[in-house]
């Protein structure tokens, strides 16, 4: 697979065991403090589940999930197995963690979840 690159993050060929759909992305710059350049984050199926722009902090850490059409931005984290998909729109500083899952047509705004 090509890697994919935005000035943010880039998609590596680092697959999913399972989801082999499903790459891994690597930070390309340090962003807000908390992932500096080169820190590997967790796994989206395309550019479009992860907002690139320059000052927005989103990101997927760990083992988690964004996939489908799914889309993270404006401050948002997955961590740990977290997983968002189907439709889902994480935004405004929203965090999802452990195993819990944003799914279908779902859309959070400042909220936690905590699987």
């Amino acid at each position: 697979m090509r890697t994919i690159s935005n000035q943010k993050y880039e998609i590596t060929d680092m697959a999913h065991e399972e989801y082999p759909f499903l790459h891994r992305i690597r930070a390309l710059r340090d962003i807000c403090g908390e992932i500096c350049a080169g820190d590997i984050g967790g796994f989206v199926e395309s550019e479009s589940n992860l907002s690139a722009e320059p000052g927005d902090c989103a990101w997927i850490f760990d083992d988690a999930i964004a996939a489908g059409n799914a889309y993270v931005d404006m401050g948002s984290y997955l961590r740990k197995n977290a997983v968002a998909c189907g439709n889902a729109y994480v935004s405004r500083g929203s965090v999802l963690s452990n195993h819990a899952h944003a799914e279908d047509d779902a859309y959070l705004r400042g909220a936690v979840m905590n699987g």
